[in-house]
């Protein structure tokens, strides 16, 4: 049977609503666990979300930039493009705390950005913000800056260039631009249209576009995640996050949903089970992870039943049929 994407969504969202069953995996043999880190320059430093659940559009935009070797791409991009896609047009509204609609698929974020093309980091920022105040500029966390925007849309039809107490600052746009964008009627059309101005000179088509392959958790789950990463392809992981502050967790619940990318392979001779290393999106720290996992820089090593308590689905690229 073909679902159209929205249809496709309904059924995930159906899947979990269902409680993870207790089904037994394949684990992974020593012999098929040999060592593998996919960490690179192109990839750098854990990024960080911050307060904005855009873990999705974060995952895919290090997955794009590390298969198609490009510079580090802006995943606040990449999340405001899955807003336009058809499935975020049905779940996106802004919402009330001022920022964008953040939940998504990492799925449709990868396919549509191949589509649409990519915006780079330094173009789009998707950590911090320069805010211009008195003529002097701030860096401030990205989802501190919408707060700050959305007290501004709402006195919009008060504000002039006289009396716009701040502004954002980015590439083409500064303070009189700035006052432009803010004056459309919905907070949501602000952000696509800063979004376009910002990267109009910038964005970067993909020279090909690959085939996004979504599989749900099953018993031979792990020998896929091993397949691509022996092809060095990365693989984003959809699951429930709570596997990462407590190592016992089991289950799966909607609101804890949270997507992360698997770089890496490792047998731990002393569980005698093979890991993967997780690089999440929540910056270097490694505090908020439970202690007996081995963390480096917010990179963090899990072993495949802890993975299995908590996996909902894998995502990966691949080109042609392989």
């Amino acid at each position: 049977m073909i679902f159209r994407e929205g249809d496709r969504m309904k059924w995930i969202f159906l899947a979990l609503a269902i409680p993870t069953l207790a089904l037994a995996y394949h684990p992974t043999s020593q012999r098929d666990c040999s060592p593998l880190d996919l960490r690179n320059n192109t990839l750098g430093p854990v990024r960080n979300q911050g307060n904005i659940s855009w873990c999705y559009a974060f995952t895919a935009a290090d997955m794009l930039s590390y298969t198609f070797e490009k510079e580090r791409i802006s995943a606040a991009d990449v999340a405001l493009n899955y807003n336009e896609s058809l499935v975020g047009r049905i779940m996106a509204t802004v919402r009330p705390n001022g920022k964008p609609h953040e939940t998504g698929f990492n799925k449709v974020a990868l396919s549509k950005a191949m589509k649409d093309g990519y915006c780079p980091e330094g173009v789009f920022p998707s950590e911090n913000w320069i805010k211009v105040e008195d003529g002097k500029e701030y860096s401030i966390p990205m989802t501190e800056a919408m707060k700050e925007i959305s007290g501004l849309h709402k006195m919009r039809s008060t504000l002039t260039s006289k009396n716009l107490p701040f502004h954002f600052k980015f590439k083409n746009v500064g303070r009189e631009e700035f006052l432009s964008l803010l004056q459309t009627k919905k907070l949501r059309n602000f952000y696509v249209n800063l979004r376009d101005e910002a990267c109009r000179d910038d964005r970067v088509a993909f020279e090909t576009r690959w085939k996004v392959k979504m599989v749900f958790k099953n018993k031979k789950i792990f020998s896929r995640i091993s397949e691509q990463l022996e092809q060095n392809r990365l693989v984003g992981m959809d699951y429930d996050a709570r596997i990462l502050e407590q190592r016992d967790h089991q289950g799966v619940k909607l609101s804890e949903l949270h997507t992360s990318i698997l770089i890496g392979r490792r047998w731990n001779e002393e569980r005698g089970l093979c890991e993967y290393l997780i690089r999440d999106s929540r910056g270097a720290q490694c505090t908020r992870y439970d202690s007996r996992y081995e963390c480096s820089e917010g990179n963090v090593w899990l072993g495949e039943s802890e993975i299995y308590n908590g996996l909902i689905s894998v995502v990966y690229m691949r080109s042609g049929g392989r």
